[in-house]
């Protein structure tokens, strides 16, 4: 019985790592080959991370979408690039480190006194991991940009050196 669990959990585990690597493939070539500029993309990717990393688990990709349809100048697939990169397991370490700064921050700043032990209780410890997200969501974001455009503009002259090797064969 072990023995058919530990197949059965390969199996699934490749499944998914494999569903996984195509859908990072396919939106990495849907970058490449689109016509928006560098920056541009380079902006998607960031703002994704941005929206990624805010405290919305399971409603960031629905917040992203919406920002898809409403703002007609971000790059799809770099925004959903972004939501792929940051999934759940990426994001709970940034969620310990965004509590740990949160605590390191807080220090400084009075607490809200409320009469329910509780409640004052989830009030600070809201109060510790929001400001410690922003804290570490906004310079992810900002770097994320950079990181991003350097990685598009390699990208791309890679790809435009490989095209023109292609037409020198054919030619």
């Amino acid at each position: 019985m072990a023995t058919k669990l530990k197949k059965w959990a390969l199996r699934y585990f490749r499944y998914y790592k494999d569903k996984f690597i195509f859908k990072l493939k396919r939106y990495t070539i849907a970058i490449l080959t689109s016509d928006k500029s560098d920056f541009s993309i380079a902006f998607s990717y960031a703002f994704g991370t941005l929206i990624a990393l805010l405290p919305t688990p399971g409603f960031s990709t629905a917040i992203g979408i919406g920002f898809i349809a409403i703002f007609k100048q971000l790059n799809k697939m770099a925004v959903l690039l972004s939501m792929l990169v940051w999934n759940g397991i990426t994001i709970i370490p940034i969620y310990w480190l965004s509590f740990k700064l949160g605590k390191f921050i807080s220090n400084t700043l009075p607490d809200v006194r409320v009469e329910n032990e509780v409640l004052q209780q989830i009030l600070l410890y809201f109060k510790q991991f929001a400001l410690g997200n922003l804290a570490l969501t906004i310079p992810i974001s900002i770097a994320s940009y950079f990181i991003a455009l350097v990685l598009l503009q390699i990208a791309r002259k890679l790809r435009l050196r490989k095209v023109e090797g292609r037409r020198k064969i054919t030619a």
